[in-house]
């Protein structure tokens, strides 16, 4: 029988996180509802999605008034929100967790410091700044309305997607690592720590290999100090000690907990039924693998040649018990019609390339001699 009913938001075709969030809900007996608000999700192909209700984009003045309505109406536990677009556009209880520059001054004031950190407060200020930067650096923006990117010389700053609004530059540092669990009423009643061993994209990006580790006391103090206000689920990115970012929501490596045994998106719903729920800690030694990024990021490192072939093959290696991110043989829907997009774009691209080569031709059929000057087309 169903415990409940959770609404689940979807905001981009490919994202990963509402797929992880229904199926983790599925796995403790919750119903979920997808509010699509991009036209499709790979979500949609999951057989644990029970019902999609289609709403505006999360950047529309109505996203707000559409998902309250549906709540209203839909006799929901909760709304789950699974990207940051949905989470500003809903707003939460405690906006300077949301905003990276506030983010780090509370987080030196109890404790959990971030890395080194100058802000612009625009793209302008930024170039004018280029030469004073001790490169490779990271530039990200102060609320997450695009991705972070590594920026590795001067002239690359100038290629950088950035948006308008204030602007992070932090040294690149590697040693990733994580904690996500639930807060609520000033304990923390689940943690699963764990450890980042590649990751995609290739600089800034989330975990496609990553297994859990021991509890760390002293870091649940620190995330318990910087999380005073908040009630609900978490994940915080560190970079050795330095808290990176924080997300207020389900992350994409959320299938590492459910089977380290801390399923986080059933555990918030079960506090909110009411249920007492022991603390709960993931076990060390599970292993995860997003599937395709994975194998981006060892084939960008032997592309580079920062790892041989024989090392990337091995990395490859299955791993009993792992968890998976959209691969599942219970749940193949996700894979499939992931996979079909992946070869429907790589035919794409193999079609334009030859139509690219046929217009402009080859050898002596590629020359114009109308302008005397034998100039290729």
């Amino acid at each position: 029988m169903s415990r409940g009913r959770v609404l689940v938001t979807a905001d981009g075709p490919h994202l990963r996180d509402p797929l992880v969030a229904i199926r983790a809900l599925a796995a403790e007996g919750y119903r979920s509802s997808l509010a699509i608000s991009c036209g499709s999700s790979v979500a949609t192909a999951s057989k644990y999605c029970d019902r999609i209700v289609h709403v505006p984009s999360c950047l529309d003045s109505g996203y707000r008034t559409a998902i309250a309505s549906e709540l209203e109406r839909g006799g929901y536990l909760t709304l789950l929100p699974a990207s940051e677009a949905a989470l500003l556009a809903l707003g939460v209880s405690t906006p300077h967790l949301v905003n990276k520059v506030t983010l780090g001054q509370r987080g030196e004031s109890v404790g959990v410091p971030a890395p080194p950190t100058r802000v612009f407060l625009s793209r302008q200020e930024l170039l004018r700044s280029a030469g004073e930067l001790d490169y490779p650096v990271i530039v990200k923006p102060a609320i997450h309305h695009y991705n972070a990117s590594r920026v590795d010389t001067r002239r690359d700053l100038t290629g950088v997607e950035m948006q308008a609004g204030p602007v992070m530059v932090q040294p690149y540092l590697g040693a990733l690592n994580a904690i996500s669990g639930v807060v609520w009423e000033g304990r923390l009643v689940a943690a699963t720590h764990e450890r980042w061993l590649r990751i995609w994209k290739y600089y800034c990006g989330v975990a496609s290999a990553a297994e859990t580790v021991a509890p760390d006391e002293d870091r649940e103090t620190g995330m318990l100090r910087l999380l005073e206000g908040y009630q609900g689920i978490f994940h915080a990115q560190f970079a050795g000690p330095y808290l990176l970012d924080l997300n207020l929501r389900i992350h994409t490596s959320h299938p590492l907990s459910v089977a380290a045994g801390v399923n986080i998106a059933a555990i918030q719903c079960d506090l909110l039924r009411g249920e007492s729920v022991p603390e709960v800690r993931a076990r060390p030694g599970v292993f995860f693998r997003w599937l395709e990024g994975d194998c981006r990021h060892l084939a960008r490192a032997v592309r580079e040649r920062s790892m041989s072939l024989g090392t990337a093959l091995a990395a490859l290696r299955p791993h009993p018990g792992a968890a998976h991110s959209t691969e599942s043989i219970r749940d193949p829907g996700p894979m499939l019609a992931r996979g079909w997009y992946l070869l429907r774009t790589a035919a794409g691209r193999a079609v334009r390339r030859d139509r690219v080569e046929e217009s402009s031709g080859s050898g002596i059929d590629g020359l114009h001699f109308g302008n005397g000057r034998g100039e290729w087309a």
